[in-house]
C-alpha cells in the first residue's frame, strides 16, 4: 500500500469510528462511507475524507476496512465495492459479524473479482477498540494476512490467527455466545444482589476478587450499576448477533437453552429500552421484570 493512499472504512458506526480513532492517531489518511449523514459528519470532523458512495471509497482506496451491521449488507455492498475498483485491487478486511455462510458468499464475490479478503471480526467493544484491548480474529490466505498486518496491529494490538475463510466467523460467534451469557449472568447476579440488600458496589468488588470473574465485570458491571447505558455496543447488534448463533446451532440440529432464554431478555430490553442502548442493559429486563412472567413456586 502506498504511503499516502488512504484507507477506506465503510460503516462508520461505533466500531467504524473506533477503528478511525486508532487509525487517525497513527496518522493514515482516510475516506469513509456511511448512508447516515450525522455519522459521515462526525468522521469528517475527526480528520477522515468522506466519500459519496461505496464506488468512490473504492476507487481511491488501496485498503478497505468493511464495518457493517450484518452479513446481509456486507453482500449487498460488494458488488458496488467491485464496481468502484480499480485495476489494482484493494485489500478488503471484513470485520462485520457474519454467519460461516454469509462470509463464504463474500468471499466467492470477492475471488471471482480478484480482490483479496481477510475476514477480521472483533472481539471487543469500540471501547475495546480504541483501547487497544480488543482481539481480531483472522482468517483467509496468510500472505494476504501478512500484507496487512501492520495496519491490522494498528486496529488491534491484539489478533489470533484462526484458519481458513468462515474459520473466524465460526469462532466468533461461539465466543459471543459465551460472552453474552456471561453479561446476563452478570446482570442476573446484580440484581439479584440488589434485591438481597447488598451494597452494589461492594458486591461488585467482592464478585470481581471471586471465582466467578470474568473480564465483562470490568466492561459492564459499573454501567450495569449505574445505569448507564451509553452504547459501546448496541443492544440490537447483540440481539442480531443471538439470533445469528442460535439459527447456526439450530442448522446442525443443537438446541441452545441458555442462549435462548438470553435472547429473550434482549428482546425484553429492547422493549424498555430502546435498541441503541448499551448491551448492559439487559440488566433492566431482569431488574424491571413484571409479575406476572415470573415463575410462582
Amino acid at each position: 500500500m502506498k504511503p499516502d493512499a488512504p484507507v477506506g472504512i465503510i460503516g462508520l458506526g461505533l466500531m467504524g469510528i473506533a477503528f478511525s480513532a486508532r487509525l487517525v492517531d497513527a496518522k493514515i489518511p482516510l475516506i469513509g462511507f456511511d448512508i447516515d449523514p450525522v455519522r459521515c459528519g462526525m468522521f469528517k470532523s475527526s480528520g477522515g475524507m468522506v466519500a459519496t458512495s461505496v464506488r468512490e471509497l473504492a476507487a481511491r482506496a488501496q485498503l478497505i476496512i468493511i464495518a457493517v451491521y450484518s452479513g446481509e449488507q456486507v453482500d449487498a455492498l460488494f458488488a458496488e465495492l467491485v464496481d468502484g475498483a480499480g485495476p489494482e485491487r484493494p485489500v478488503v478486511i471484513c470485520t462485520t459479524t457474519c454467519g460461516p455462510a454469509e462470509i463464504m458468499k463474500v468471499a466467492g464475490r470477492a475471488a471471482s473479482a480478484g480482490i483479496p479478503l481477510v475476514e477480521a471480526p472483533i472481539s471487543g467493544t469500540s471501547a475495546e477498540v480504541i483501547n487497544g484491548a480488543a482481539t481480531a480474529l483472522l482468517a483467509g490466505d496468510a500472505d494476504i494476512i501478512d500484507s496487512v498486518a501492520p495496519l491490522i496491529d494498528i486496529l488491534c494490538p491484539q489478533s489470533l490467527r484462526i484458519g481458513a475463510i468462515s474459520d473466524a466467523s465460526r469462532a466468533k460467534l461461539g465466543i459471543n455466545l459465551i460472552l453474552q451469557n456471561n453479561r446476563v449472568a452478570l446482570a442476573e447476579g446484580i440484581a439479584f444482589a440488589e434485591r438481597l440488600g447488598l451494597d452494589g458496589h461492594a458486591f461488585l468488588a467482592a464478585a470481581r476478587q471471586s471465582a466467578a470473574y470474568s473480564r465483562v465485570m470490568d466492561t459492564k458491571g459499573e454501567k450495569m450499576l449505574t445505569r448507564d447505558f451509553q452504547p459501546q455496543s448496541h443492544l440490537a447488534q447483540t440481539l442480531k448477533d443471538a439470533e445469528l448463533i442460535i439459527a447456526e446451532a439450530g442448522r446442525r440440529g443443537l438446541h441452545l437453552p441458555v442462549t435462548t432464554t438470553q435472547a429473550d431478555l434482549l428482546r425484553a430490553a429492547i422493549a424498555l429500552e430502546g435498541p441503541d442502548c448499551d448491551s448492559a442493559a439487559v440488566i433492566e429486563a431482569i431488574r424491571q421484570q413484571p409479575a406476572s412472567s415470573r415463575v410462582l413456586r
